[in-house]
């Protein structure tokens, strides 16, 4: 059955409940998915997801004051619940949080690589437009998800105009990247034992309306949602080789820099030689721009990135995969996927004690195998001349950080560059 027609049997079934429950009591419309649901297919398969899913209709079906239960698409439900009087927003709330833990109780134990967890938004029915009912509690629903919310949202009327706002947000940005109105930040990677600036990482940002700098926490996850991070990725590769071009035209020094993509060049079997096309354009030198993966999109489309990461590297250029430990790509990634540096998670420089001692083991282990398979090791999120310490205990040979450098615009980059000859020194600085 498809998602139109069983929209449509819903519709039709929930209009005639609401016609019998007329009159009765309350009736309040429920909007819930699970959080990161692909990993539950991913790691258990779609088999058992799709058996969680039928436990959840289950389970709801189950609850007294539970009319009706649908699953709407994916692992997305909807739900009517009826009381005999209103309901006052902390006693609705009340009731999602306890079906909510009872279930998640019940199972969280057959999931154990996951947490699991629902998004869910409220509507109170008061009157027949059921279209209007799910599309309220959808969008409460997509609230939770955004704010990362510990429970339900109840619909309000804000929400629509916060919505609004949001929407014309979208709109600014993606028109900022086609009017080209983002630059970008370098920070510099350090070997640890002979202190050679070996590298910089490249970081996007915003122009605001009023000219100050936006982080990319006010622009990534806008792009994402709209397709348009593509072009920003291809928008700072391009500012990257253009600066590069420059310096090299007037014989000025340059570093590797380290440009990341997103999971969308994933989608495109084109991706590597567009890409390839914007360096060859400058004439670049390949060994000049590496690219990063993060870690997250192994998890869910390992086969595409593996076949952007195998075509990026056949052209030429160096592949790098980011935040590597805050997910669960895990071992698996050492047997199937060729890559030139590993990028640990800044979590593992956590310096909570009982932490620290934990995510030393952990670190040790990836560094000696990566170690092992010639592979190349940078530590992000580096602070402290204790932890770089700590980092080369561990024979991990690079860093990234604001103890060498927050992010900064280019020129200031190779002006540090330039007064550092190259070298941070190294010895002095640790042993202070």
């Amino acid at each position: 059955m498809s998602s139109m027609s069983r929209r449509s049997i819903f519709i039709q079934r929930v209009t005639q409940l609401l016609e019998k429950y007329r009159g009765e009591g309350t009736v309040y419309l429920f909007s819930v998915d699970f959080a990161e649901f692909k990993l539950i297919n991913y790691i258990y398969g779609f088999a058992q997801g799709d058996e969680l899913l039928q436990d959840v209709v289950d389970f709801v079906q189950g609850l007294p004051e539970c009319i009706y239960c649908e699953r709407a698409a994916s692992d997305q439900f909807i739900f009517l619940v009826t009381t005999k009087t209103p309901w006052s927003d902390d006693e609705i709330i009340a009731f999602y949080n306890e079906w909510s833990e009872a279930f998640l109780r019940k199972y969280r134990d057959d999931y154990p690589a996951c947490k699991l967890k629902f998004w869910c938004g409220i509507y109170q029915l008061e009157n027949g437009d059921v279209v209007s009912a799910i599309e309220n509690a959808n969008l409460a629903r997509i609230k939770a998800r955004q704010i990362k919310a510990t429970t339900a949202v109840l619909f309000k009327n804000s929400l629509m105009e916060d919505l609004v706002r949001e929407r014309q947000r979208e709109r600014d940005i993606m028109c900022a990247v086609k009017e080209g109105k983002f630059f970008f930040y370098l920070q510099p990677q350090v070997d640890l034992q002979s202190g050679e600036i070996i590298g910089a990482e490249a970081l996007a940002r915003g122009i605001g309306e009023n000219g100050e700098v936006l982080s990319p926490d006010s622009f990534v996850s806008i792009l994402e949602n709209n397709h348009g991070i593509v072009d920003l990725d291809l928008l700072i590769l391009e500012l990257v080789c253009q600066n590069m071009r420059q310096r090299l035209d007037c014989g000025k020094p340059v570093v590797r820099t380290s440009v990341n993509l997103s999971r969308q060049h994933i989608w495109n079997n084109n991706a590597a030689k567009i890409l390839d096309g914007i360096v060859k354009k400058y004439q670049i030198p390949h060994e000049l721009i590496m690219f990063e993966l993060t870690e997250s999109i192994l998890i869910t489309e390992f086969s595409s990135a593996k076949l952007l990461g195998d075509n990026l590297r056949e052209l030429g250029y160096a592949t790098s995969i980011d935040d590597f430990g805050s997910g669960y790509a895990g071992i698996d990634v050492w047997r199937r996927l060729s890559f030139d540096e590993l990028k640990l998670d800044k979590k593992f420089m956590d310096d909570d004690p009982e932490r620290k001692k934990r995510d030393e083991i952990i670190a040790r282990g990836l560094i000696w195998i990566a170690n092992k398979m010639d592979t190349t090791v940078i530590c992000e999120g580096v602070e402290s001349a204790e932890q770089c310490r700590d980092l080369r205990d561990m024979n991990c040979r690079y860093a990234q950080g604001y103890f060498f450098s927050k992010p900064v615009p280019p020129d200031e980059f190779y002006e540090n560059y330039t007064n550092l000859k190259g070298y941070y020194p190294i010895s002095s600085i640790l042993s202070e």
